[in-house]
C-alpha cells in the first residue's frame, strides 16, 4: 500500500513539474531568461530525489564526441532546409501567413544579433532540449505502455513543445511542434544522446536568426 502511495505521489509531482516547466517561463515576470535557472534547478532536484542526474538524460561527457558534433550539425542543417524550402513555401501557398516579426528587432544591430544567438544556444538549444526531450519526453516514456511508448511520448511531448511557443502565431506553433517531432525522433534514434539535439536545435536557431538579420528569412524558396 505504501508503495502505491509513493508511486502516486511521485507521478503527481512529475505531472505538476511538467505543468510548471511549461507555464512558469511565460507567467513569471523574470528578466532575461532567468526563469531557466529556476526550472533547471527544479529538474536537478527532482532527478536527485530519484537517485538520478543530468547524465541520465543524456548529458554525460563521454557522449560528447566528434561523431556527436557532426550528427548535431548535419541534423540542424537538414531542419533548416526543410523549414525554408518545404514548410514555409507550402504553408504560404495554402494560407495567408502573417509575417514573422518576433525577432525583427535584431535587424540592423549586430550586438543584438550576437546577444540573441547566445540566448538561442543557452535557451533554445541547451535549456529547451533538457526540459522537453531530456526530462518531459523521458517521463512520458515511463508512463506509456511499452508497446507504444516511444512514438506516443514523442508526439505528446512535441504537442506540448508547440503549445509552449504560444507567443508565436499559429504557424509558429505548428513549426515548433514539427521541430519537437524531429528532435524527439533524433533523441531516440541516437539512444537518448541529448548533446545531438542540443547542437541541432541551437544551430537551427542560429541560422534562422542570421536569415532574419539579413532579411531573407522565409524568402529562400
Amino acid at each position: 500500500m505504501d508503495k502505491v502511495r509513493n508511486q502516486t505521489r511521485t507521478t503527481l509531482l512529475d505531472v505538476c513539474s511538467i505543468a510548471f516547466l511549461i507555464l512558469f517561463p511565460h507567467l513569471a515576470p523574470l528578466p532575461f531568461y532567468s526563469y531557466a535557472v529556476i526550472c533547471l534547478l527544479l529538474i536537478w532536484f527532482l532527478l536527485r530525489k530519484k537517485g538520478m542526474s543530468f547524465r541520465d538524460l543524456g548529458l554525460s561527457k563521454s557522449r560528447f564526441t566528434p561523431k556527436t558534433i557532426l550528427a548535431g550539425i548535419i541534423s540542424g542543417l537538414v531542419w533548416v532546409v526543410f523549414m525554408q524550402f518545404i514548410y514555409i513555401p507550402v504553408i504560404k501557398s495554402l494560407f495567408v501567413v502573417p509575417d514573422y516579426t518576433e525577432y525583427n528587432f535584431i535587424q540592423g544591430s549586430l550586438s543584438k544579433l550576437i546577444m540573441t544567438i547566445s540566448a538561442a544556444w543557452l535557451i533554445g538549444g541547451f535549456y529547451e532540449e533538457i526540459v522537453f526531450r531530456g526530462y518531459i519526453q523521458s517521463l512520458f516514456e515511463k508512463w506509456i505502455s511499452k508497446s507504444s511508448r516511444i512514438p506516443w511520448s514523442i508526439i505528446i511531448t512535441s504537442l506540448l513543445f508547440g503549445l509552449y511557443h504560444w507567443q508565436q502565431n499559429t504557424f509558429g506553433i505548428i513549426a515548433a511542434t514539427l521541430g519537437g517531432l524531429y528532435w524527439g525522433f533524433l533523441y531516440r534514434k541516437y539512444n537518448n544522446n541529448l548533446w545531438i539535439v542540443i547542437l541541432s536545435h541551437a544551430l537551427f536557431d542560429t541560422i534562422t536568426l542570421l536569415l532574419i538579420y539579413t532579411g531573407v528569412f522565409g524568402n529562400l524558396a
